[in-house]
């Protein structure tokens, strides 16, 4: 633990000693998904909260748009992805999309 400018800060948190960071390095295997990453309590709190079919075609839908290449999705490669899991979020709304 460090203090800084009167502030405690953890190597475990992010700069300011807020919410601790997602370490990419920690995540789960899932066939067919390669570039998503989440960590194995973030996967089981998206299965609880939208069901295993959803999540599949969400982490299906993310991956497909991660592997296009843009110059948006470039920036997100290597990073964690659960924030993108919003339940008002182009990827959840796309995969009840492609459920239909």
């Amino acid at each position: 633990m460090i203090i800084r400018n009167r502030q405690l800060i953890s190597k475990y948190n992010g700069k300011k000693g807020g919410r601790p960071k997602n370490d990419s390095r920690v995540r789960i295997e899932i066939p067919d998904i390669n570039l998503v990453i989440l960590t194995p309590d973030q996967y089981g709190s998206l299965i609880e909260k939208y069901g295993y079919e959803l999540i599949r075609k969400a982490l299906l839908v993310f991956e497909e748009w991660l592997q296009r290449g843009s110059k948006y999705s470039e920036k997100y490669i290597g990073k964690n992805h659960y924030a993108h899991f919003r339940s008002d979020g182009w990827v959840i709304n796309a995969a009840k999309a492609k459920n239909s």
